[in-house]
């Protein structure tokens, strides 16, 4: 009997199964030549374009290249304020702990070529061993780094890398303070360093690394763009000597605050300026030196602000003060100017003047008696100002106030400058007391500006700081040139001036100012200051050289000096007679004569404003 042969039932099976897997192999596989295919195309077309995308986020590094900050210069070229590139040392512990010997490697390169211990190392690298950036040495000179870092190259450490910073550095410390002020984060924060700040700025370059389609490192930069110079009128040498003095009188005597401005009258220009006291630029918030350690722990914030505020504040741009009898001679030149008198004009000073019922007195209570004009500024009569103005009448002070540019900036070139404070409807009493420079609120460069126009022919320059302004590299690409504002008075009324101002230092009351065989004019102020019955004043000195031609002016304030005659403007006139006999020979500002130089006693004009109502 024949077997029945049995029917495989998975043969079937399998055999639809094989046939599927083919199918869907053959579909893969034309699927992924398709992709192939778009991809050629693509690659063909566009390959460049993606490349370029591709790549821009395969960046690697980036390093901001620091610019370097412009310097600062006197006329003649010495710098006053200048950058150094200072290096950070900085290190990848995450690198350099990766195994020990990559680790000895950086502790012996870094121990031989730095003053630091293996211990200190290990700590800052242990401290997180997972970083990547730490700080381990900041500030370092390039004579300190330049051998590790070429060190670091050559050999290809890894681990160690350095940062590049600018930092501003004041050779001479604490001189020129308030005209140079000095930066914060890089940016200028008082004086020229502010004002200027644009010019002294530049650009940041960047240094940045990608990999190329070979997986290789590239580097590509774009230097940074210096910052230019700025050079400034500002004479070394004067600037010296108006702090040396500025100091000597202040370890010798003492005030509450003391300034110097020189300016050349024929062109506006700053020959040096500064007050008292000076604080070092490399370190402005250090009051180590004007308070004790206990003073300056007992400080709080507010108290700390209000001294650094008072310490860097430029009295002689910021300050306003009731000026004295400095004014006189602006109260002579307006009346000269509009002939309501004339210089054969003569007066009788009695001891006061009784205005609206209220007698002013006088310095001089007992009266200077019979007086020509040139006697009236020579022995500052108060009583005659009175006299001239009650004849000149409120409208013409107060248009020569405007003319002379009181209650007005100047228009220096430093940030911070104050206007002053005038009466806008003046009444005959104001007039009065105005016109010996009390009951008006005035700056130093305010006065010292309009009396240069006083005695150079009537010119009213635009007090200047800069000089020219050049690139990293020295080339010049600006020259400033003077600013002649206006016209005050006549080149007549001008040599009647000078040649009173002569006689107040030669005869008047400006004696002790001068200087024996040199020709130099000037007109001596004392305020007494608000409130009156508190008995404190302000003391000046102004004055020009050689006071036929004026060359140099010279302004001097000591505001509450420390001695029982603070009262007296010789405190103000010694100063500037100090100044006088180092500055003129310097100047080239020949004598008239040889002799021996005396100081001689002027008359003590204290109170020369003498404002006393009954």
């Amino acid at each position: 009997m024949a077997t029945k042969k049995k029917k495989n039932k998975y043969g079937v099976f399998f055999i639809s199964m094989k046939r599927k897997l083919i199918i869907m192999f053959l579909l893969i596989a034309l699927i992924v030549i398709g992709l192939i295919v778009r991809i050629a195309v693509i690659n063909y077309k566009d390959g460049s374009k993606y490349r370029k995308i591709v790549l821009g986020h395969q960046a690697y590094s980036t390093t901001v290249i620091p610019y370097m900050r412009g310097s600062i210069l006197d006329r003649s070229g010495t710098v006053l304020a200048y950058s150094e590139k200072k290096y950070h040392l900085v290190l990848d512990a995450s690198e350099i702990t990766y195994n020990e010997k990559r680790r000895k490697t950086v502790i012996d390169t870094l121990t031989k070529y730095l003053d630091v211990t293996a211990d200190e190392i290990n700590a800052a690298l242990d401290k997180d061993t997972t970083s990547k950036y730490q700080r381990f040495k900041r500030y370092l000179s390039y004579s300190e780094v330049s051998e590790l870092i070429e060190t670091v190259e050559n050999d290809k450490i890894k681990g160690i890398y350095f940062e590049e910073e600018y930092v501003r550095q004041y050779p001479f410390s604490s001189l020129a303070s308030d005209v140079i002020g000095f930066t914060i984060d890089g940016s200028g924060s008082l004086g020229l360093e502010m004002y200027y700040n644009d010019q002294l700025s530049g650009t940041d370059g960047i240094r940045y690394g990608y990999l190329n389609d070979s997986l290789n490192l590239e580097t590509n930069s774009k230097n940074p763009i210096d910052g230019n110079n700025v050079v400034t009128t500002i004479d070394y040498t004067v600037q010296t000597i108006i702090e040396k003095c500025l100091k000597q009188y202040n370890e010798e005597v003492g005030s509450k605050n003391s300034a110097v401005i020189i300016q050349n009258p024929k062109t506006g220009e700053i020959l040096g300026m500064a007050s008292y006291p000076f604080y070092d630029l490399n370190n402005p918030r250090d009051l180590s030196a004007f308070y004790t350690p206990e003073e300056i722990a007992a400080m709080d914030d507010a108290t700390k602000l209000e001294k650094y505020y008072a310490l860097w504040k430029n009295y002689c741009i910021a300050e306003t003060y009731e000026p004295g009898s400095v004014i006189k001679p602006f109260t002579v030149a307006t009346a000269l100017e509009e002939g309501v008198i004339t210089t054969a004009y003569k007066c009788n000073c009695d001891g006061h003047e009784l205005i609206k019922n209220s007698k002013i007195h006088c310095h001089k209570r007992s009266g200077h008696g019979m007086l020509t004009l040139k006697e009236a500024v020579m022995y500052s009569c108060n009583d005659a100002m009175m006299q001239i103005t009650s004849i000149m009448g409120t409208s013409l002070m107060q248009k020569y106030q405007n003319i002379y540019n009181f209650g007005y900036k100047t228009g220096i070139d430093l940030p911070g400058e104050e206007i002053g404070l005038l009466y806008t409807n003046m009444t005959e009493l104001d007039a009065a007391t105005n016109s010996f420079g009390q009951n008006m609120n005035v700056t130093m460069i305010q006065v010292v500006s309009g009396f240069s126009s006083l005695v150079n022919g009537g010119n009213y320059y635009q007090p200047q700081l800069l000089k020219s302004i050049t690139t990293a590299n020295g080339e010049v690409v600006y020259n400033n040139s003077p600013i002649l504002v206006k016209q005050t008075i006549t080149k007549s009324t001008s040599e009647a001036l000078r040649e009173y101002l002569k006689a107040t230092v030669e005869s008047g009351t400006a004696k002790t100012a001068g200087v024996n065989g040199y020709s130099i004019g000037g007109k001596t102020g004392t305020a007494e200051k608000l409130p009156r019955e508190d008995k404190k004043y302000l003391v000046s000195f102004l004055g020009a050289a050689p006071i036929e031609d004026p060359q140099v002016v010279v302004y001097v304030i000591v505001d509450e000096a420390n001695a029982e005659n603070a009262d007296s403007s010789s405190h103000a006139q010694l100063i500037a007679h100090n100044i006088f006999v180092e500055l003129l020979p310097y100047l080239n500002i020949l004598p008239d004569s040889v002799e021996e130089d005396v100081i001689e006693e002027g008359t003590n004009d204290s109170i020369d404003n003498g404002t006393v109502f009954e």
